[in-house]
């Protein structure tokens, strides 16, 4: 890049600086590809300028600028209890303003979570049987052969429907 003839000396072209500045304020919000056509790069080639202008073996010194940008940034992003709290209260006294009661239950149900109010417990058990453990139940539930055919006749049915019945031939009577 050529500063030459240029009052001032810049480090990056309009084109750069544009999208650096559309990449680090709109961090997740829009692709890389999105802030270079933001930034005036031909939409057809955009996505080749954007990894271009990302790789650091190409521009280092664009990829340092948005760094040293997202640092800054990642302060103000990091969430912090207090931060955070502050915010569900925040929404929680707009909702109910406008009456919507349901939000504003919800955000009190959130600053309860991020107290430590509730506390979401699940628990898995498993236990392997061998097949006595489950031959010995199996009986235990049906006590007679007949029980048993009944209930997988008519587990049968429910699955793939009624059984057909097969007509035999007059001549095998």
């Amino acid at each position: 890049m050529s500063n030459k003839g240029k009052k001032y000396l810049t480090k990056f072209t309009p084109k750069q600086q544009k999208f650096i500045d559309q990449y680090t304020s709109k961090f997740g919000l829009l692709s890389a590809r999105d802030c270079a056509i933001r930034a005036g790069y031909d939409p057809g080639s955009a996505h080749t300028r954007a990894n271009e202008l990302l790789d650091w073996r190409k521009n280092p010194d664009v990829v340092e600028e948005i760094n040293a940008r997202q640092i800054a940034n990642r302060e103000i992003w990091l969430i912090d209890k207090e931060k955070h709290l502050a915010n569900l209260t925040r929404i929680q006294n707009e909702a109910r303003a406008k009456g919507q009661y349901g939000v504003a239950g919800k955000m009190e149900e959130l600053k309860g979570k991020v107290q430590g109010f509730y506390i979401d417990r699940n628990m898995t058990l498993t236990k392997e049987i061998t097949e006595e453990d489950m031959s010995a139940k199996m009986k235990e539930m049906f006590p007679t052969r007949e029980e048993f055919e009944a209930i997988n006749k008519s587990m049968a049915e429910e699955m793939f429907g009624p059984m057909k019945e097969v007509k035999k031939d007059k001549k095998e009577e």
